[in-house]
């Protein structure tokens, strides 16, 4: 279901949360002028139905000392027939200082996201972990100056 197509109280609902997953039911309630029970019910709808997998916190990798972010575009040169790269994204999701794995169309077969406290650890990162990664072939590393979240974040 496309976010458009719910209905206007559950859309209004989303959007609090998504604001501050914090956010009490009675205080929803009381922002949007509906009754409680119905923001409760509609909220344990919406989880059962999958739409909200999880409320969550959003940490902020400046303040926890981390505050470089980068792109590395990867390919992986291992045995196709012996390891899947869905098992290589794991492995790839495990190291410390990253924070997704993406396996991708085209020329690469991975973007990965990553935070480091600053080019020497993010270096540091790349050829001290992730190049240890078996079939760990070529890399492309893209830092990133500024980051704006689009209309379709967390959805």
């Amino acid at each position: 279901m496309l976010f458009g197509e719910m209905d206007s109280k559950d859309q209004a609902i989303i959007k609090i949360l998504r604001e501050d997953a914090r956010a009490s039911t009675k205080s929803i309630a009381e922002r949007l002028n509906y009754p409680r029970v119905t923001v409760h019910d509609r909220i344990k709808r919406l989880s059962e139905r999958g739409i909200i997998e999880r409320f969550t916190t959003e940490l902020s990798n400046e303040k926890l000392g981390l505050p470089l972010r980068a792109f590395i575009h990867a390919n992986w040169e291992g045995e196709r027939a012996r390891k899947d790269r869905r098992s290589v994204a794991q492995d790839i999701a495990h190291l410390p200082f990253v924070t997704a794995c993406h396996i991708v169309t085209g020329r690469w077969d991975f973007i990965i996201e990553v935070v480091a406290k600053g080019m020497d650890g993010l270096g540091d990162s790349i050829l001290d972990d992730l190049s240890k990664i078996e079939g760990m072939g070529h890399t492309q590393t893209m830092v990133s100056f500024y980051s704006f979240n689009g209309s379709a974040h967390g959805v």
